[in-house]
């Protein structure tokens, strides 16, 4: 099984990076990880077994969307 950090080094491999300072001082739930797509316009979140979300412009909604997967709310 990869880890968080194997699942972020495999998208950027594939030109997504990993956003984590977009965030200033707020940090991501435990197990994920903030990335923006290739293209530069979308946030997503990345989980540690390789789940990722759909894709959003606003960091705050990928962040908030994280909070709620990571409480079991989705």
């Amino acid at each position: 099984m990869m880890t968080i950090d194997e699942h972020i080094k495999d998208h950027a491999s594939v030109g997504c990076e990993h956003a984590a300072h977009s965030l200033g001082a707020v940090r991501m739930p435990e197990g994920y990880a903030l990335m923006l797509d290739g293209d530069r316009t979308h946030f997503y979140w990345l989980r540690h077994d390789g789940r990722e979300s759909a894709g959003h412009w606003d960091r705050w909604a990928i962040y908030r969307s994280a909070k709620r997967d990571s409480e079991g709310m989705v």
